[in-house]
């Protein structure tokens, strides 16, 4: 579902161009910053910096699936595991590292670890960017199918780069404005899961494209929340910039 979802679904391609953004506003138009894609996922995100002219990037995975995924895009992918991987990358050290929906399966104390094998692979002043899923309150059957133990606040963040040479640069909710409608569906799929009006072993994700007009307007709804706010307050997804001290 997320390889067919990545180049299509308004929320990746959002995602995707708000990462691409801070890379232009670190370091402009310089086409060799060499990145890291640390839990690529099945390659989505790889393969639209490549189209946008970042030829120096690598990623990993833990998931046979999404390597696999990423080798039939012909991407520089290897299967790592994001909480033990001190003996990885030796001698390479990255401008940016990428990290995105990855640390909802973990607790605190490997969060904490993951976070400070990603610092040590940072250059100094590098940006290290991450998006995660956020706010209790929109936990839902996505949660579930995809593993997530937890869900974020910046204050998780502060707490976790006191252990650290990263500090939070910048911080953003999103979507506000699309807020009342996903924490509708996911206040239903609370009461459901409450009740057992679901089976739990049939669950999957849903993340799904929608039609086009949909997925366009929602896009633009998107889009123009980002046109009027720098910093969102709220919303379902947390993106964070923290850099290298």
């Amino acid at each position: 579902m997320m390889y067919e979802s990545e180049e299509k679904l308004w929320w990746y391609k959002i995602l995707h161009e708000k990462i691409l953004n801070e890379i232009v506003i670190k370091f402009g138009d310089n086409k060799k910053t060499k990145i890291l894609d640390a839990g690529c996922g099945t390659g989505g995100l790889m393969q639209f910096l490549i189209k946008h002219g970042y030829n120096d990037i690598e990623g990993f995975d833990f998931s046979d699936d999404a390597v696999d995924f990423c080798r039939e895009r012909k991407l520089n992918v290897q299967k790592i595991d994001l909480t033990n991987f001190d003996q990885e990358f030796v001698d390479s050290y990255f401008d940016v590292i990428i990290n995105n929906d990855v640390l909802y399966q973990f607790e605190d104390d490997v969060i904490i670890r993951a976070i400070k094998n990603l610092e040590r692979k940072l250059v100094p002043d590098g940006i290290l960017i991450s998006n995660n899923n956020a706010f209790n309150i929109f936990y839902g059957t996505h949660d579930i199918a995809v593993g997530g133990l937890k869900r974020f606040t910046k204050t998780d963040f502060e707490k976790y780069v006191l252990h650290t040479n990263l500090k939070i640069q910048h911080h953003s909710y999103w979507s506000l404005f699309l807020s009342p409608l996903i924490l509708t569906v996911r206040l239903l799929q609370q009461f459901q899961l409450k009740f057992n009006l679901i089976d739990k072993d049939e669950i999957r994700s849903d993340v799904s494209v929608p039609g086009n007009f949909v997925n366009r307007t929602l896009y633009k709804i998107v889009k123009l929340e980002e046109q009027i706010f720098r910093k969102g307050i709220f919303g379902s997804s947390l993106f964070l910039v923290m850099t290298k001290k």
